[in-house]
């Protein structure tokens, strides 16, 4: 009796330390699976490999034969379920509200229904699409740590029985953790999202900002060049730098219906610059013959590349960025070209999508500069062409003058036996031709675009009385007296044949302002006085200042401002309004001012001369 006493006692010991176990067992399990489901929201990066582990380690503590986890999607009005059938895994949409899991996720409220079946609100419709039966479920809310919805876990037939209260509060601690793991890991993954779109928001700001230094520089190149195979050549620098080339060349069309290389870097520039190809052949002529841009990564796999122009050109590319060039011409019509760019450095890939953006980018602008370059020739010319027609003009103004002194003494030398008379007379009408040689040559000069000036050793006492001389000659005639009023009767550097012409057109000025005598009014008077301005502890330079006085009319205030202007006169019968003019450009090419003061009854104009201290090599020249 007592036996049997004791191993019942046993037994039920037994039973007991076995009950325990399973219970320790199931405890250790469900603290594996917080653990698990805490641990995975630091190392999964992916929301449906975390969702995955979720899931199963919930079926696997809860002891049930699936669970759903709904969560929430982003406006809030449905639930996006992920639901595990063995080793497949759907994906499906329910609204909130709708069905038991819709109907907790509005409520926040636990749901644990013994038999679904008995409850209105289940939806049967995914059972019987399935073929599943579902007998029991435990739907729990899923909130943030704020408190707002994240979604519901619901879990599917217990396989011992129903769920418990205890299963009810373990499916809320692992909804809690769940909810902070899914929290996380989404959090994680946006921040990766926007961690990636920051880091190539930071690279397509920095192939802007590469992009604007390269049109600043063009626009710089464009602005600073002063011809367009300098704009190119600085442009097409720019551009293999920017598109990390080895070479590169652009090419313009030519009359005849050639592409001509008007510039090259790489290879033999110089051969190159001799090289033409017909439009619409090779890689560049099929460019600029169909205006679209090409890229080559392979050369030898096109049939349009010309093998035998690299050849003679001693550069063979690997592959070539081909980009058009077009621009309307000053006459209207369209010009054609490419900017062809070759071989990536080494290591650096083919040509891509962004190098032909930019490259096409850089093209436009070249054509815009190219556009402008060729406007501003043709205006260049057309300016030089007018001012030239000023220049002759001026010119045959002066010419006057001379002719005139010329003509005077050509009569006086035929009316005089007087060796010395006739040999001082031959002088003077040598000098005048000197002067009209150095008026063809000054012409002549700038029409070249020479605008420099012949400074020269000159003896002022020597040369104003040569000046005064031939000028009263040409002006006593005309009622006008003439006066010379000489301070410094030093040396000066000067361009003696423009400042005789500066000095003979402020005098001729002078007398047709002052007009012939009439009635009783006798003639008027020009006076020139000639001095030395010393210079000035503040850098003003020592400068000749020569001025002409006359008491004539004064000049009238609405054109004072613009009597040095081309074309400007006023009450002069035969005034051609270029007299002033050719002062001024006198007295600029010398580095110096002329000035005007006028009342009535007294004009001044004032031409300053700058001494600039003569180089070794031009005093040797003068002697």
């Amino acid at each position: 009796m007592r036996e049997d006493r004791e191993r019942h006692a046993w037994a039920t010991q037994s039973q007991e330390i076995a009950g325990l176990r399973e219970e320790l067992a199931r405890e250790h399990e469900r603290l594996l699976a917080l653990q698990d489901i805490g641990a995975a929201s630091g190392s999964i990066l992916n929301i449906d490999e975390l969702l995955s582990l979720v899931v199963t380690r919930i079926t696997r503590v809860m002891e049930c034969d699936r669970t759903t986890i709904y969560l929430l999607d982003e406006e809030g009005k449905d639930l996006v379920a992920r639901v595990a059938e063995g080793e497949q895994r759907h994906e499906i949409r329910l609204p909130v509200g709708a069905g038991l899991a819709g109907w907790v996720a509005r409520s926040g409220q636990l749901q644990n229904i013994a038999d679904v079946y008995d409850d209105h609100r289940f939806d049967p419709a995914w059972d019987q699409r399935t073929g599943y039966r579902t007998r029991s479920m435990l739907c729990v809310p899923m909130k943030n740590r704020l408190g707002r919805p994240l979604g519901v876990i619901q879990c599917l037939n217990k396989r011992h029985g129903a769920f418990t209260i205890e299963d009810e509060a373990m499916l809320s601690a692992l909804a809690a953790q769940a909810a902070v793991t899914i929290e996380n890991g989404r959090f994680f993954v946006q921040t990766i999202q926007k961690n990636m779109e920051l880091l190539e928001t930071k690279q397509q700001l920095e192939r802007r900002v590469q992009e604007l230094d390269v049109l600043v520089e063009i626009a710089h190149v464009s602005a600073s060049a002063r011809s367009l195979d300098q704009l190119l050549e600085g442009v097409l620098g720019r551009a293999v730098r920017a598109i990390d080339a080895e070479a590169g060349s652009i090419l313009l069309a030519e009359d005849g219906g050639h592409l001509r290389f008007r510039c090259a870097i790489g290879g033999a520039p110089q051969a190159i610059a001799r090289v033409q190809i017909p439009v619409g052949t090779g890689i560049c002529g099929w460019v600029a013959q169909n205006r679209q841009p090409k890229v080559v990564n392979d050369v030898s796999a096109d049939t349009r590349h010309r093998a035998d122009v690299a050849a003679s050109v001693g550069y063979r590319p690997r592959s070539v960025l081909a980009v058009p060039l077009s621009w309307t011409e000053p006459d209207g019509t369209d010009g054609i070209g490419a900017l062809e760019l070759l071989n990536k450095h080494a290591g650096r890939g083919p040509f891509t999508e962004d190098d032909v953006r930019l490259a096409t980018l850089i093209a436009s602008n070249v054509s815009s500069a190219i556009s402008l370059a060729r406007a501003r020739e043709r205006t260049e010319r057309e300016e030089r062409l007018a001012t030239i027609g000023q220049l002759l003009s001026g010119v045959l103004h002066d010419l006057k003058t001379p002719m005139a002194v010329i003509a005077g003494y050509t009569r006086e030398l035929t009316l005089t036996e007087e060796p010395p008379l006739r040999e001082r007379f031959a002088q003077t009408i040598l000098k005048q031709v000197d002067l009209i040689n150095a008026m063809t040559r000054e012409t002549i000069a700038f029409a070249r675009g020479d605008r420099s000036v012949w400074l020269r050793k000159v003896y002022l006492k020597q040369f104003f009385e040569e000046v005064l001389d031939q000028l009263r000659r040409e002006l006593e005639p005309k009622g006008v007296e003439i006066e010379l009023v000489l301070e410094d009767k030093g040396v000066a550097r000067l361009d003696q044949h423009k400042i005789q012409r500066a000095v003979h057109n402020l005098a001729r000025n002078a007398a047709e302002a002052i007009g012939p005598p009439q009635g009783r009014r006798r003639g008027g008077k020009v006076t020139l006085r000639v001095a030395r301005r010393a210079g000035t502890a503040d850098g003003l330079p020592e400068a000749i200042v020569i001025e002409c006085i006359d008491d004539g009319p004064g000049i009238p205030e609405e054109i004072r401002e613009r009597v040095f202007e081309s074309f400007i006169t006023h009450g002069k019968a035969s005034g051609t309004g270029l007299g002033l003019a050719v002062v001024k450009k006198v007295a600029d090419d010398h580095g110096g001012a002329v000035e005007v003061e006028s009342v009535p009854g007294r004009t001044v104009f004032r031409l300053v001369l700058p001494q600039i201290e003569a180089s070794a090599a031009e005093l040797e020249k003068e002697g």
